[in-house]
């Protein structure tokens, strides 16, 4: 991969300097390979789960996708109509990626007609994904050459190259990467303001910023720093300008205005444009939105995320984020660099020297305001914070970058080094997380075990909200799920006597137990004075204290040669380690590295286990076990 250094690429601030051709095509020719390598890591293995979908908010893009019927031309009687076929029915995402994936799939299907099918068309958006998010990277460069100069551009986008949350959500068609790109491309239209405060360059950004919200409404708190960036590059236009801006001062106001309300304009006008039925079907559109609110801050009581329970708003999000998302030297530098550039803003502010540094305050806004909307939720997915990532790794870089060529030899040679073992501590990060892309998906092999070693007619317990294993859906040798009788445990209905019986009489009946991931388990121990009978029953089962012995469990870790990073769902919930699991499933070269967010491993690596009758209780025994403290 070219480096920008020995092509002799200087650090300056300002993107009009004179450059000979050499440096040039250096700078490019080592951002291209850098894309090019970062999409190979996205495109890897992304078949891997051959279209079974078990990402939920990528087989709902999918089924609702599947349903439009965008014919051509289109008919005009219904097309403005609640009814029309060009109506996904469904906001709880925007529009725009529907009909993204809609239209490449019937596209594609001309030369490749598996594409027009349901099972098939994932593909086509799996790739959308990526190239959108090796988009974020080329536009989180793009940024930071314009605030910082190149070498901190060029790492920055090198950690982005190798963060491991944009690797795995390069991996689903759900929108949280384009959703990404879409904002990266309004902050850098919104800082290319300051060079030149034109109303059509407001406006291009308004329309970024429409593109943005057609694809999650969320991005509406965008309008904050794009206004911030229009406001003050008017401001220091006119100080620069000197005697005339005094004499027409008083024009100021309402030129900020004009252009502020000619974005927004021009930003609701792109938005209805891409997303047309959140107006023509404004009932369900305002639905869908109060119900994402309500999820999102915890009045809407829903099993996904009480998982939530106990944790700290802020310190959840950061610490997983450092830990997980990004991994601990990555995560740990672009927090680190976050404060030190907020900071830095701070003091200059309070010296009033902040128009040299008034482009930097930009995404600084926006990250403020996002993180203190989001770090307050309920639900703290992991994905929400991916529109803060790539301003994370720009700021760690700008750390580093500072060490390199502000400070004394020390400072430098640290600088150096730490930039050294982020970039590769990242880099190994990513390469042992493709492992899990490589390898059969957990779920598929423990359909294939259960298809092979559970005799036919076998009663299996499972759970409800969770993924049916058997796959329920299950193809070629996967498929046996009509071949036992299935019985489900609904863990989230409320404590009761009459569900501590019916769970008693299935665990009676049945001769097998499938837990398909931590997602119940993990979250009702959480809430133990509201499930207190359900989560004795998970304490006494993974004791193997109910007559079940754990046979058959199927764990895929990010893994690098014999060294494999391993999450802990038990500790946390106060539970068991089954004596098979603790025996077989773990080893020496194991890093353990705690608790992670569900979330970040049931879509593409859970640890299901099967647990098989291994004797009959005494009468009234498993009652008596359920009703004791574990």
């Amino acid at each position: 991969m070219a480096d920008p250094a020995a092509c002799g690429l200087r650090r300056d601030r300002w993107s009009g300097e004179a450059h000979s051709a050499r440096r040039v095509w250096c700078e490019r020719a080592a951002v291209a390979a850098l894309l090019i390598v970062a999409l190979g890591v996205r495109l890897f293995g992304n078949t891997w789960d051959h279209g079974y979908l078990f990402h939920p908010d990528e087989r709902q893009v999918v089924f609702v996708t599947a349903d439009l019927e965008l014919s051509w031309p289109p008919d005009w009687d219904s097309l403005f109509s609640p009814a029309s076929s060009w109506n996904p029915g469904f906001f709880s995402y925007g529009s725009f990626p529907l009909y993204l994936l809609r239209i490449m799939a019937n596209a594609s299907s001309v030369v490749w007609p598996a594409m027009s099918n349901l099972r098939s068309s994932y593909v086509i958006g799996r790739v959308i994904s990526a190239l959108a998010d090796v988009g974020t990277i080329a536009l989180a460069y793009a940024l930071g050459r314009r605030l910082y100069g190149r070498w901190t551009a060029f790492l920055a986008a090198t950690f982005l190259t190798f963060a491991v949350l944009h690797v795995q959500l390069s991996h689903f068609y759900a929108v949280d990467t384009l959703l990404t790109c879409a904002i990266m491309l309004v902050l850098v239209l919104s800082v290319r303001l300051v060079d030149k405060p034109t109303l059509g360059r407001m406006l291009g950004a308004g329309m970024a910023l429409g593109l943005a919200c057609s694809i999650k409404i969320s991005a509406a708190a965008l309008m904050a720093p794009l206004a911030v960036a229009w406001i003050g590059a008017l401001a220091l236009g006119r100080r620069e300008n000197g005697a005339q801006a005094e004499r027409s001062g008083g024009h100021l106001g309402a030129e900020a205005v004009r252009g502020i309300i000619a974005a927004g304009w021009i930003a609701a006008i792109t938005f209805v444009l891409l997303e047309p039925y959140a107006l023509i079907d404004l009932g369900t559109f305002l639905g869908d939105l109060a119900t994402e609110s309500m999820m999102v801050s915890g009045s809407l009581d829903l099993p996904y995320t009480r998982q939530y329970a106990r944790t700290v708003p802020y310190i959840y999000q950061i610490a997983q984020t450092i830990w997980w998302s990004l991994g601990l030297p990555l995560g740990a530098v672009g927090f680190s660099g976050a404060v030190a550039m907020i900071w830095g803003l701070i003091r200059a502010a309070l010296k009033r020297k902040w128009s040299s540094l008034f482009p930097e305050v930009i995404p600084v806004v926006w990250f403020v305001i996002y993180f203190g909307i989001i770090g307050a939720f309920h639900a703290k997915f992991l994905r929400y914070m991916l529109p803060l990532t790539p301003l994370l790794c720009l700021w760690g870089a700008r750390l580093l970058d500072r060490l390199v060529h502000h400070g004394g030899r020390a400072a430098r040679a640290a600088g150096r080094g730490q930039a050294v073992v982020v970039v590769a501590a990242s880099a190994l990060y990513t390469l042992s997380f493709l492992h899990i892309y490589a390898t059969v998906h957990p779920w598929e092999q423990a359909t294939e075990w259960i298809c092979e070693q559970v005799p036919a007619g076998s009663t299996l317990l499972i759970e409800h909200w969770d993924q049916p294993l058997p796959i329920l859906q299950g193809m070629g040798e996967h498929r046996c799920y009509e071949d036992y009788r299935i019985l489900t445990f609904p863990a989230y209905d409320p404590d009761t006597s009459e569900k501590r019986s019916a769970l008693v009489e299935a665990l009676r009946s049945a001769d097998y137990v499938v837990i398909a991931s931590n997602r119940l388990y993990g979250s009702v121990t959480q809430l133990p004075e509201r499930y207190p009978t359900t989560t004795r029953y998970y304490q006494r089962l993974l004791a193997e204290d109910l007559g079940f012995e754990l046979a058959y469990f199927a764990q895929v870790y990010p893994s690098l040669g014999p060294f494999r990073l391993v999450d802990d769902p038990f500790t946390r919930s106060g539970l068991e380690v089954p004596a098979l699991l603790r025996d077989e499933g773990r080893k020496a070269s194991d890093l353990v590295l705690g608790y992670v967010d569900e979330s970040f491993t049931v879509y593409d690596h859970p640890l299901p286990m099967i647990f098989r009758r291994a004797s009959d209780l005494p009468e009234g025994r498993l009652e008596a076990l359920l009703e004791e403290a574990g």
